[in-house]
This record gives C-alpha cells, structure tokens and sequence, in this order.
C-alpha cells in the first residue's frame, strides 16, 4: 500500500506539473523568432518584448531580475555531445518553468544563462522562490552517455527593480552579482547585501 501510495503522490505531481504547464502555455509566443528553440522558452528578443508588454500588470508586486548560470558549462569547456548539452539545458528550463506564475517571465539568454523575471506580493518571497528554482536544478538527476551520474547546479545574481528603471539596467546589475557570486564560489544566489564590503 505505502509502494501504491508513493507511486500515486509521484504522479500526482507530474500531472499537476503538467496542468501548470498547460495553464501557462497560451502565453507564449507563436513568433519563433521571439523563442530560444532548444528550450521552448523566450529568447532575449522575446524575454524584453514580453516584459514591455505586461510590466504595468501588476503594479503593486515587486519584481526581480535573477540571472542563473549553470556552473562549469561554458563554450568553452565543452566535454559531452551537442544532443547531451541540449538535454540538460532543456531540463534545467523546465526545471525553472515549474515555478513560473502567470505573470513571470523565463527565457534562455545565453548559452549556459537563464534570466528570470519574477512578479511576488512580498520581496522575501522573490529570493524564496528563485532559491527553489536553485535548489530544485541541483536535485535534477541525470546521468551522461557513459552512465555516471552528473550534478548540475547553478549561480546567479538576484536584483529588486525599482518601479520605472529600465529592465536593461537591472539587467546589467543582475549579471554583475552573478559574477560576483562565481567569484565566492558556485550553487548559490546572491543579492547585492550579500556582496562583502570592501
């Protein structure tokens, strides 16, 4: 019974993963220039189109621009197949799609970078749950073409935008942090407060 019980709360959770998906999916763009095509999600034509499009949805939310990086899966330290690294990038985007709410955005806007675009009613709950998408990556299991088990995480830069600053700001700001937090180490986000004073 504990076996049936465990095997039904696992799908259970597929299918609401499923249905969260589904609910989200009238809000992509048709346009395939506006969507990176190995992961499904907006580019970053798409991600800033998207963004000037609904900004004024939810004024009385906070949003932060959190940029994620997988650790140690640059261009240049290309060790597995194209289809391999594609794999992973399509896990890691629909790792983070699992927490997207109707008003967030996600795109792929480099090769091993994700930007997150997240709308909460209370700061501490961006940080929350940017924190979970982190977490949730480095829980992911997956093994490589010569079956060894594999560990992927992520480091990323976490900012609160003001009102009516230019996203590109934010952006910028964002990814300044996310090169901060790879100096300190890797699978972890940072804000600005937990840069160390010099």
């Amino acid at each position: 019974m504990d076996a049936e019980k465990k095997n039904y709360t696992i799908f259970s959770q597929e299918i609401d993963a499923i249905s969260m998906r589904m609910k989200r999916k009238n809000q992509v763009s048709d346009n395939p220039t506006m969507m990176d095509q190995i992961t499904e999600i907006y580019n970053n034509k798409g991600m800033i189109q998207t963004y000037s499009q609904r900004k004024n949805i939810q004024d009385n939310n906070f949003t932060c621009i959190a940029i994620l990086e997988i650790d140690n899966f640059s261009k240049a330290k290309r060790t597995f197949s194209q289809n391999f690294i594609q794999e992973i990038l399509k896990k890691v985007s629909y790792t983070i799609s699992l927490y997207e709410q109707s008003n967030d955005i996600i795109a792929r806007t480099d090769y091993n970078q994700f930007t997150l675009i997240f709308s909460r009613p209370d700061k501490d709950q961006l940080f929350k749950d940017v924190d979970l998408v982190r977490q949730s990556i480095a829980d992911i299991k997956i093994s490589s073409p010569d079956k060894k088990a594999i560990q992927i995480t992520v480091t990323g830069g976490l900012i609160i935008k003001s009102k009516n600053a230019p996203l590109e700001e934010y952006i910028r700001k964002a990814k300044e942090l996310l090169q901060s937090a790879k100096h300190i180490g890797s699978n972890k986000v940072l804000q600005t407060k937990d840069i160390p004073k010099q």
